[in-house]
């Protein structure tokens, strides 16, 4: 990517380009309408700004003319300045997108020798999209600058040239962050691709993942359980708030068997991964082995522990829940039936809310954040 203004000559084209814009154009701003404020106090031209429309909150526009004010004082000389800058701090995003890309390219060098397995492909094309969504961020960055450079020397822009600057220091900004982000997120990837040690003993977090959200799935049972003999139809209770958790376990219990399937499609990659690597010399492939085989037998216990929930959440439904939060349940799981692994979880999470009772929307529920991108 191109900074449009190198460091070292910031401020000559900056100054150039806007002494030179004006008297050479006609554009009209909503400035135009009273009086200019270049050369005028911070707190007179807060008061000008204002008088024109009483949306605008003084504070904003107060801290908004400060970037473009010296001792005080509007002027197009503050402009310049703000406006070198906003540049710096493009350039700055723009390198660190730069960054992010040539990790992207190092990560797929690292990997090219198993970007084959679903495991690895769904994690590099997920990579590829942030990648092109933060270079087509920096891009706007860059043309933003470039239309504020084009009428920073016009007298009726300064405020709209001024809100502009600070919109674009905050989006550089929040581009650099996500750049720098996901430069450190391929670092982790290639560790992960370089280490078969890592790549265990991130999928027994995924497995401890699992079996803490099963417990509280249980928890949940438990509760609804002690809420029905509570709320017995002879009590006159309203069974309708159970109901509604019901449903909301159902759906959480559905998430809980795609992350299960998830991780276990893992595992199989994880295994031809290592029968392709082969023996090093100091053996490590057989206690490789065995932490693959250990975790097959802790998800074999685990998937146990989710048929157990689903036969406890049948036995309890009640006629009234079936009826009345049913067909939602069962829009949910027509829904994810073409999910297949590895799994856009962020889909997941969408479609787990879009199908969420409404009276549980309380955030006492949630999916979880399984840890799988």
């Amino acid at each position: 990517m191109l900074t449009i203004f190198q460091y070292g000559d910031l401020y000559i084209p900056l100054t150039e380009a806007i002494m030179g814009s004006r008297g050479k154009r006609g554009y009209m701003s909503h400035e135009d309408d009273g009086k200019p404020i270049v050369g005028r106090s911070v707190e007179d031209a807060v008061d000008e700004i204002v008088s024109r429309d009483d949306a605008y909150d003084p504070d904003v526009v107060r801290a908004t003319l400060d970037r473009v004010a010296t001792d005080d004082v509007v002027s197009h000389d503050a402009v310049s300045e703000a406006l070198g800058d906003a540049s710096m701090a493009v350039s700055t995003a723009e390198t660190r997108t730069e960054l992010a890309g040539i990790a992207l390219s190092d990560a797929r060098d690292e990997a090219e020798s198993v970007s084959d397995l679903d495991t690895v492909a769904a994690r590099l094309d997920a990579f590829e999209s942030r990648v092109e969504s933060v270079e087509n961020r920096a891009t706007l960055l860059g043309t933003d600058l470039e239309r504020l450079v084009e009428r920073a020397g016009e007298d009726g822009a300064v405020f709209s040239v001024a809100t502009g600057i600070r919109r674009l220091a905050s989006n550089a900004e929040q581009v650099q962050r996500a750049a720098d982000e996901l430069k450190l997120d391929l670092e982790s990837f290639e560790e992960w691709a370089t280490d078969s040690e890592t790549r265990v003993r991130e999928l027994e977090a995924d497995a401890d993942a699992v079996e803490q959200s099963l417990g509280d799935l249980a928890a949940a049972i438990d509760e609804m359980a002690a809420a029905v003999e509570r709320d017995a139809p002879e009590s006159g209770a309203e069974p309708t708030q159970t109901g509604a958790t019901w449903a909301d376990v159902r759906l959480r219990h559905r998430v809980m068997a795609l992350l299960l399937a998830d991780v276990r499609a893992e595992l199989a990659d994880l295994r031809t991964w290592s029968e392709r690597e082969g023996t090093d010399a100091e053996g490590r492939r057989a206690d490789l082995d065995d932490s693959l085989a250990d975790l097959d037998e802790r998800l074999d216990v685990l998937g146990a522990r989710l048929d157990d929930l689903d036969v406890r959440l049948a036995d309890l439904a009640r006629p009234e829940w079936t009826d009345r939060f049913g067909e939602q349940v069962a829009a949910f799981e027509t829904a994810t039936d073409g999910f297949e692994p590895p799994l856009d979880w962020a889909e997941v999470e969408a479609t787990f809310g879009e199908h969420r009772p409404e009276p549980e929307r309380d955030g006492s529920h949630e999916t979880g954040d399984s840890g799988r991108r």
